[in-house]
């Protein structure tokens, strides 16, 4: 259930963001909105492998429905920050990228019989696509001086790096896997 209210928040988090930006009379009000889900979304993310360890329910679905939640969330923050020129498209592209090869190597394990759970780098990732997402969503509606536009960048670079890295990872442990199995 939590994780299935990622699938429900995220496009609410787009509709209220669509709104901020486009009404000036709903910026104020809006920003608390965005702030409330992008927290729900977040803690959603935090508890849900939490209760399914403590309550023994890990699941090879859950290891798959799980990260692709938290894609669906991710990319629907940094698309809508791209839109108003917070994020470039050359991070929402390496994001993009790294998640839909993710994604292609889970669902070529999950076919062999291997349900490809979180890494440490992962995790890792995880913690920066968060932490440039509300760093992006303090920058709305504000005129950012050059060193916060500087340190935004840095920021997002790191998050990319971060991001590429951990595909790396992801792309060794299919070629382990697939040799092992051969």
């Amino acid at each position: 259930m939590l994780t299935s209210s990622r699938f429900v928040l995220a496009p609410l988090f787009a509709v209220v963001f669509s709104r901020v930006t486009r009404v000036d009379e709903f910026h104020t009000i809006g920003i608390v909105v965005l702030w409330v889900l992008f927290v729900l979304i977040e803690l959603s993310d935090v508890f849900d492998g939490a209760v399914a360890r403590r309550q023994g329910t890990v699941s090879d679905v859950g290891k798959i429905l799980d990260p692709f939640a938290d894609v669906v969330s991710k990319v629907t923050y940094f698309t809508c920050l791209l839109t108003v020129g917070i994020v470039p498209l050359w991070f929402l592209l390496v994001v993009l990228y790294r998640e839909f090869g993710i994604i292609l190597i889970r669902m070529m394990l999950y076919r062999d019989g291997v349900a490809l759970g979180a890494r440490v780098a992962g995790k890792l990732k995880t913690w920066f696509y968060g932490i440039s997402a509300a760093a992006g969503i303090l920058l709305l509606g504000i005129d950012a001086s050059p060193a916060v536009a500087t340190a935004m960048t840095v920021l997002l670079a790191v998050t990319a790096a971060a991001s590429v890295g951990s595909f790396l990872q992801y792309l060794v442990l299919f070629f382990r896997e697939r040799k092992a199995r051969s």
